[in-house]
């Protein structure tokens, strides 16, 4: 499948902007319209022609978006917003500060930049507004709650809230996604993120919600209904490394210091 080439509507005020499938190195774009126009997520540099050209046929352009909110600080959910902001000087990017360190820096490991052979370019502090465990958003016409989902990377977040009668969940790469490879690990971080995936999973199944829009998925299938996902819980994370297959206990151990 191509990239996308029109937006694809889900709803009356929910838009899918920018898909490639397969993945090369941008993740999926949502619009929300309405009084406060919001991108969640931005994409690559790369998606970046592409998403305006699908903004501007429902009639916007990036001087029109209020805010972007990052799930994630990795290269292909972010670094699209430089190329947006020159367009857009008063855009901010919301992200989680656990993930504040990885904008700021060029760790290309940690900003998965290392995937896909780029230069991570850094963000300015000014750039970027924090968000927290909780924070209510304005967005559209409605407001998405916080949640923060670490594992990821330290400053996973998913997003909730209703638009147009249906429970969303933003959830980036949180559903869905990968560890980062071993090489190039600290092996007792990357142990502790499998820990702490794996508990920001439970915690979103707790949670009410119809829709699951993630990060890397064919427009074409989304949404995610609910009764999908809730098979899937057990078995996200496959694409790299199979840890959550293990059990809780091989999860404990593999915390522990001097563990394999």
């Amino acid at each position: 499948m191509p990239d996308l080439t029109e937006p694809r509507q889900l709803s009356a005020n929910l838009h899918i902007v920018y898909s490639e499938y397969p993945h090369v190195d941008s993740g999926n774009v949502y619009l929300v319209t309405g009084a406060y126009p919001t991108l969640i997520d931005c994409g690559s540099q790369r998606a970046v022609p592409q998403l305006l050209r699908n903004l501007s046929q429902i009639g916007l352009e990036a001087g029109d978006l209020h805010q972007v909110i990052a799930t994630h600080g990795d290269y292909d959910h972010t670094q699209g917003f430089h190329d947006l902001r020159r367009l857009q000087p008063d855009l901010l990017l919301r992200i989680n500060r656990n993930d504040w360190p990885t904008m700021l820096a060029g760790d290309s490991y940690r900003n998965s930049s290392y995937l896909y052979g780029r230069p991570f370019v850094p963000f300015e502090a000014n750039q970027c507004s924090p968000l927290d465990e909780g924070d209510e958003l304005p967005t559209g016409d409605t407001t998405l709650t916080v949640h923060h989902t670490p594992g990821h990377t330290e400053g996973s977040v998913c997003l909730l809230g209703d638009i147009d009668g249906h429970g969303v969940l933003f959830a980036g790469d949180v559903i869905g996604g990968s560890m980062k490879s071993l090489a190039g690990a600290d092996l007792q971080l990357w142990a502790n993120a499998a820990v702490l995936w794996a508990e920001s999973l439970r915690r979103l199944a707790t949670l009410q919600f119809e829709w699951v829009l993630n990060g890397h998925e064919p427009a074409t299938s989304l949404p995610l209904g609910r009764t999908h996902v809730d098979r899937l819980f057990r078995s996200f994370g496959m694409m790299m490394n199979p840890w959550f297959l293990l059990a809780d206990d091989d999860l404990a151990t593999a915390s522990q210091p001097g563990a394999p």
